[in-house]
């Protein structure tokens, strides 16, 4: 298998986009935005969508707004950008890294499963995943669904490889 990684498509159409956006008087907001959010709540039929700055925004804010603390645990994998895992040192909780597969490199749900016994033998606090579709290969996100309702814990889609 070949990953391609760093690589993107833009086309005529995409260019002259970003240069329409660059006359407009708002940048960072506006119509453009609105149209992006829009696009993407249709796409993946969701009732909101938030645009932000960065992955490392939306991982911080999904952090916060979990309320994790000291005594949360983060599982995500070590095959991410930085701000996967930060997301969760920044936020002073513990943070527990799973292995991938080798089959899509994402996490290994034989190995998540683990993780997620052994942690709620041992407490009864917060758990949150963090699923990373790496370079376009999606997570499992049934299956990790699934471990994610068995075991309590929150879930949360780090797509920032996947559209």
């Amino acid at each position: 298998m070949t990953i391609r990684y760093n690589t993107q498509f833009i086309d005529d159409k995409d260019i002259k986009k970003v240069i329409q956006s660059l006359k407009s008087d708002l940048i960072t907001t506006g119509s453009y935005v609105d149209e992006f959010e829009n696009k993407l709540k249709k796409k993946f039929k969701a009732m909101y969508c938030v645009a932000l700055s960065s992955g490392t925004a939306a991982l911080h804010l999904s952090g916060l707004a979990l309320e994790w603390n000291k005594k949360s645990h983060v599982i995500t994998t070590p095959i991410t950008f930085a701000a996967t895992a930060n997301s969760a040192l920044y936020l002073n909780s513990k943070l527990h890294l799973v292995d991938i597969n080798l089959q899509d490199y994402t996490l290994d749900l034989n190995l998540l499963e683990d993780k997620l016994k052994r942690i709620r033998y041992i407490s009864s606090e917060l758990i949150s995943i963090i699923g990373v579709d790496y370079a376009g290969y999606p997570c499992d996100w049934r299956s990790i669904n699934f471990l994610s309702k068995k075991y309590k814990a929150f879930l949360i889609n780090d797509n920032c490889h996947s559209i």
